[in-house]
């Protein structure tokens, strides 16, 4: 039997009288990577709030580990989402007149589950895995885009979530440090984590094993990737490449 991590069933959303959202329905598998794609309005960040608790959906279910959301208080999605979901952004939101290192360890204090011992040596541990040990002490303006989004997915790993939610991780990135972030999403997907990301770059969503493509908030068409290619990086893109264009991208 598969291990289900994420289930949606009948997800909509509306905002001021439109519905954002119309009865999505689909499944994410433990350890799997998915990417969402779609052209600009068409929901993609709206499904991404919805399904990781940042916003309550207008209507329909969303299973996390077969808890259902809506069922759950404020507080306790809050304490889910701490504890069990990691979150990356376009822009990092760091807080400004903290350290890349301090901002890093602020959510496992957040959830206080470890001493605080475990916890640097937990980011230290992250930084050197990210290749931003150099630069833990900086001061977040002094960093370039790139380190500044390897500290983010720090972050978001630091309390060692099941699921990795990403919004145009690599959207504010050049080409160089885009793979980079990717090679090291696709590492921590390796290692077991699953992973979500909302992206607009074929490149980015070749590294996924699976994209769902919106359209007027809608689920338009999925598509797989064969494991087997896995490795070639330039067929995965060349054949997402050529689905996205049937579907209108």
């Amino acid at each position: 039997m598969k291990n289900i991590k994420l289930a949606v069933k009948g997800l909509c959303k509306n905002f001021d009288g439109n519905r954002v959202l119309n009865d999505i329905d689909f499944q994410i598998e433990s350890g799997e990577f998915v990417a969402v794609m779609g052209q600009s309005g068409c929901g993609k960040s709206t499904l991404l709030y919805s399904i990781s608790g940042m916003d309550r959906a207008s209507e329909g279910k969303i299973f996390f580990d077969n808890r259902e959301l809506s069922e759950l208080s404020d507080k306790e999605v809050q304490k889910l989402r701490l504890e069990r979901m990691g979150f990356v952004f376009q822009k990092a939101n760091f807080i400004k007149n903290l350290s890349i290192a301090d901002n890093i360890v602020f959510p496992a204090f957040q959830l206080g589950k470890k001493t605080r011992k475990e916890i640097v040596n937990e980011a230290e541990s992250l930084m050197k895995k990210m290749g931003i040990i150099s630069v833990a002490d900086h001061d977040i303006r002094k960093v370039s885009g790139g380190q500044l989004q390897r500290a983010a997915i720090c972050r978001a790993m630091i309390n060692d979530p099941d699921i990795l939610f990403g919004d145009e991780p690599t959207g504010a990135l050049n080409s160089s440090s885009t793979k980079e972030v990717m090679d090291i999403l696709h590492q921590i997907n390796s290692d077991g984590t699953t992973i979500m990301i909302v992206t607009h770059d074929a490149k980015v969503a070749s590294r996924a094993d699976r994209v769902i493509y919106l359209e007027d908030g809608k689920i338009k068409d999925t598509f797989s990737q064969d494991k087997s290619s896995e490795n070639n990086l330039t067929m995965r893109e060349k054949n997402l490449k050529e689905w996205l264009a049937k579907m209108g991208f």
